[in-house]
Order: C-alpha cells, then structure tokens, then sequence
C-alpha cells in the first residue's frame, strides 16, 4: 500500500493564515523602504546632475543649464521635477534646452538626460532664494556661478517629498543650491521642516 505525503486541509488553512498575516505587517514597512530608498536616490540624482552641469561649465568654459523636462529634449516651466531634467550646454542662455548631442561647444547641445520618476507619490519642486520664484532651469557660467539670463546670482533650495495615499508628507529632503554653486543634500530630522508643496 503506498503512502500518499502531502498537507492537510487545516495545515494549508494554517499555513496561509500565517503568510496572511506576514503580508498585513510586512508590506507597509516594505512600501516605506522602498519608498524611501526612491526618495534618497531621486535627491542624490539631482544633486548629482547640478554637480554635472557646474563642473561642464567650468571646464568647457561655456553656460551650461539644468532644466525640467518631460521629453528629455526641451526645457518646461511646470515647475515639476520628478518629471525628469536635462544638462545641456547653453551657448546663447536661453534656457529652451536642445535634443541635439553635443558634437561643437559653440552651439547649445545634450550632455544628460535623467528620465521622469515612476512614483505619484513623489515631487521635486524648487524656489529659488529673494524672490521665492518656482525653479525651472539653472544656468552655471564658465566659472560655475549659478546665475539668471540678466547675470544676477542665484540660489535656491529643491525640496523632494514623498506622501501617503491620503497626501500627507511621510518624508523629506533638501537639495540646496548656494551661490557658489555647490550643492548638498540635507536631511533634517523632521519632514515638516521642509516646504513640500502639495501632494502632486
């Protein structure tokens, strides 16, 4: 007579009692991580991207901008970040942005594109210091001198945010740039100490 090796109707029942249960606990605190994780990567992207567009400046000896954009050709003044920017040289500072390679530095050509981010939960928005204007693009000059079309100074602080599923702010960073034109990230230890704007 063979024996048949298996489970029984109340060891399954068990079974996925338990895993139930494990999926109840778990999956909110894995939706944070990963949450947060996207929240730490997308501060230090546009850190690193700013970092770029400075140091192209200097050594091409050109303006060179970052700027918003959703094709990853041209500039948009949403004001929206998390739909993803562009470095580009910038001959004529114009801040309009070009989805040409660069191929001659006398002419405004493409050096990155960082595409939008996958998360509604997500915004990056900027202001810009003195006149609280929403950051749409940043021109660094031949010496990475973060500076407007007119060659006033600029600075600004870029707040990158993340919400629930009610729109409350669960985290936050600061990307803030200075005169100088260095940037850093900051983390305070409290989310509502940085200037998210509405739930996007």
């Amino acid at each position: 007579m063979k024996k048949h090796i298996g489970f029984t109707l109340i060891e399954l029942i068990v079974t996925m009692a338990i895993v139930g249960i494990l999926l109840v606990v778990g999956l909110p605190s894995l939706k944070t991580m990963v949450q947060g994780n996207q929240l730490v990567a997308s501060s230090n992207d546009l850190l690193a991207a700013l970092t770029v567009a400075r140091s192209e400046a200097i050594k091409n000896n050109a303006s060179v901008s970052i700027c918003e954009s959703s094709d990853g050709t041209s500039c948009a003044s949403t004001g929206k970040w998390q739909n993803g920017w562009i470095v580009f040289i910038d001959a004529n500072r114009d801040r309009l942005g070009t989805g040409a390679p660069c191929v001659a530095l006398n002419t405004d050509c493409l050096l990155r594109v960082h595409e939008g981010i996958n998360d509604p939960l997500l915004s990056i928005e900027g202001i810009f210091s003195g006149d609280s204007s929403a950051i749409t693009a940043v021109t660094f000059t031949s010496r990475g001198l973060p500076q407007d079309t007119n060659s006033v100074s600029q600075a600004g602080v870029f707040s990158v945010c993340t919400y629930d599923a009610s729109n409350n702010v669960t985290d936050a960073r600061s990307v803030v740039l200075g005169f100088t034109g260095r940037g850093r990230v900051r983390s305070p230890s409290n989310a509502s100490s940085v200037a998210c704007p509405s739930a996007p």
